[in-house]
């Protein structure tokens, strides 16, 4: 009787264990919450404002996966039972604000406001809502406590309609089960709309011939949103060029020439609600370079390709911005001019699993990966690939010398001795010195259609996995 009595134990114990976890039906229906506010301050400070709390349509997420353990954004969203502060529901994520911080003009002491967008399963009864933002040292720090009533009058629950046709472009299962991103464009007039087929076609087909995306096509939705602009093309603040568009899309964002955002959150959001999603996924109607992508917020891409610039440089631009905005995978690259004054600070490991301050050399983040006998930090010929990097800032990126240089190189990667390693390789986050990358050639490190490094590919399945394993 003693035994029996044990393994009855034993098996509650398990059963207690594997159920840890918040169950979905117990806490929430199949809607979602969308909860916007204003985020506002300087790169000393910053300031949260509630917005406004929206019932939108079926819930697109994970019904198990309710918690994040990714560990990935500079921001978190924590969700807790109001009566018993269980916590309910979180993920991470990052936002314009926190690079605005690191821009010149943060640093002197302009105030910027930018608004934002949260999203979680439509709870069933009160709820505390925190945003909490890392501090120097990599620490999530509470910055902004609501408590929110789904029965409230004041939760907005209008369904929005617009003239735009819809369609699950892809399906491959229910939403809950699957990674569902919509894609929409943006400066393409009605007459347009065709092309916008014809881009997303194209940029579809190279992201699923790009691993890891190619092994598991079958675990995304892909929607498509027909949105309409009055105006052709998107602006160009830089050419006095200024378009009407209906997602606003914009170049010269943070004041980078290429670097491509939208500030106009509510109107995206309202717009992507159309259809259930995971990740937004914005084509431009432009020719020129340029793109942007920010930890689950939005990736952007141009489509087409400017006078003298090779064509697939789009579609590297595609599948790149993506891995920022699903991966959350950081910039590898370093040579190339950016808005932001030291984004990474010294002595802190980056919370992008790409990248490393290599603190403890003996135990680098991605040493699992790492073959054994490979030298940490691993060399290669860093002196003379910076000093190409060096006249290739004088050049003009739509000239011949540019592209000639460029090309020279991609030799000296061909060329290395490690180039097929994992290691631990100095030149990475927009630093040339004291950040490491784990391989010597990615999709996130060169303009190039190279697939991602083994650590990027183990980091994208990773969230996958997160929103598609039962």
């Amino acid at each position: 009787m003693l035994k029996i009595k044990s393994i009855v134990l034993v098996l509650f114990i398990f059963t207690v264990a594997l159920n840890g976890a918040p169950e979905f039906d117990q806490y929430f229906i199949n809607k979602t919450m969308r909860v916007d506010y204003f985020h506002t301050g300087t790169a000393a400070a910053e300031h949260f404002s509630l917005d406004r709390v929206y019932q939108e349509g079926e819930w697109p997420g994970s019904r198990i996966n309710l918690i994040d353990t990714l560990d990935l954004g500079k921001y978190i969203l924590r969700v807790y039972d109001l009566r018993t502060d269980e916590l309910l529901y979180s993920r991470g994520y990052s936002t314009i604000f926190g690079e605005w911080q690191t821009t010149p003009e943060a640093k002197q002491g302009t105030f910027q406001t930018f608004h934002e967008t949260v999203r979680l399963p439509f709870p069933k009864k009160r709820v505390k809502i925190v945003l909490a933002v890392r501090n120097r040292y990599n620490k999530f720090i509470n910055k902004f406590t609501t408590t929110i009533d789904p029965a409230s009058r004041f939760v907005n629950r209008e369904r929005k309609k617009y003239p735009y046709k819809t369609q699950k472009y892809i399906d491959n299962g229910k939403p809950e089960h699957k990674v569902d991103i919509v894609i929409m464009g943006d400066g393409y007039k009605k007459n347009e709309i065709n092309k916008f087929h014809k881009d997303v076609k194209r940029y579809t087909d190279v992201f699923f011939a790009s691993q890891p995306f190619k092994d598991r096509k079958t675990d995304f939705n892909i929607w498509l949103i027909d949105v309409e602009s009055p105006d052709s093309g998107i602006d160009e603040p830089r050419e006095g060029k200024w378009r009407h568009t209906a997602l606003g899309t914009s170049y010269n964002s943070l004041d980078s020439p290429r670097y491509v955002l939208t500030l106009a959150n509510k109107e995206m959001r309202d717009i992507a609600a159309l259809v259930p999603y995971d990740q937004i996924y914005i084509l431009i109607n432009s020719p020129r370079y340029g793109g942007g992508g920010i930890f689950n917020l939005y990736s952007i891409c141009y489509t087409g390709s400017e006078p003298r610039l090779p064509q697939w440089w789009s579609d590297y631009v595609f599948v790149h911005e993506f891995g920022h905005t699903f991966g959350g995978l950081a910039d590898e690259y370093y040579t190339s001019a950016v808005a932001y004054e030291e984004f990474y600070l010294s002595g802190v490991e980056p919370w992008e699993p790409n990248i490393t301050r290599l603190l403890d050399r003996d135990n680098p983040r991605w040493k699992d990966l790492i073959a054994p006998g490979t030298p940490v930090p691993t060399p290669w010929a860093k002196a003379e690939y910076d000093s190409l990097a060096v006249i290739l800032r004088k050049q003009k990126r739509d000239t011949p010398e540019y592209i000639r240089i460029e090309k020279q190189m991609k030799e000296i990667i061909k060329m290395s001795e490690n180039k097929y390693a994992v290691g631990c390789f100095e030149g990475a986050g927009y630093a040339s010195t004291g950040i490491y990358r784990p391989a010597l050639d990615c999709r996130m490190f060169s303009k190039s259609l190279v697939e991602f490094c083994p650590v990027c590919q183990q980091a994208i399945n990773r969230v996958i996995d997160m929103y598609t394993r039962q």
